[in-house]
């Protein structure tokens, strides 16, 4: 009898349990393999398979609520031509993480060009939680 394909493994458990991994979201699939999940290793398959490529850091929807609510001046200042608030903190936390190498602070917390980064990073990539004003930048709004 043939082995069934990869495409037909259904997830035995958690919130996506008895669906083909080719039905979860990406979003899913990520977590699983960012979290280390017993599965990390099919849903990364599964990644690669529809051309995902996994980050090398994540940025969460607090912290671009954040940040389009209190760096919404400093976001318009510095950015790149056409660079989104996404794209833009992605840019200025993997800047703030590779100054944090070279300064660290406290784990998961960087201060970087007048902003306070706080990341979590205990996965296979860093996550950027929120980001807020520093000591010098006052809020916009």
């Amino acid at each position: 009898m043939a082995e069934a394909s990869a495409q037909d493994w259904l997830m035995p458990t958690g919130r996506h349990a008895g669906e083909r991994i080719t039905r979860i979201p990406v979003s899913y699939l990520k977590w699983m393999v960012n979290a280390g999940h017993s599965f990390a290793d099919r849903a990364e398959a599964e990644l690669k398979r529809r051309g995902t490529v996994t980050p090398d850091l994540e940025v969460s929807g607090h912290a671009i609520d954040r940040a389009s609510l209190l760096l919404r001046k400093r976001w318009h200042e510095t950015r790149g031509p056409e660079e989104g608030l996404h794209a833009w903190l992605v840019r200025v936390a993997g800047d703030a993480l590779r100054e944090g190498e070279r300064h660290p602070t406290e784990a998961g917390r960087i201060e970087y060009a007048g902003m306070s980064f706080r990341f979590e990073m205990d996965g296979r990539w860093p996550v950027l939680k929120t980001v807020l004003p520093g000591k010098s930048v006052e809020p916009t709004r």
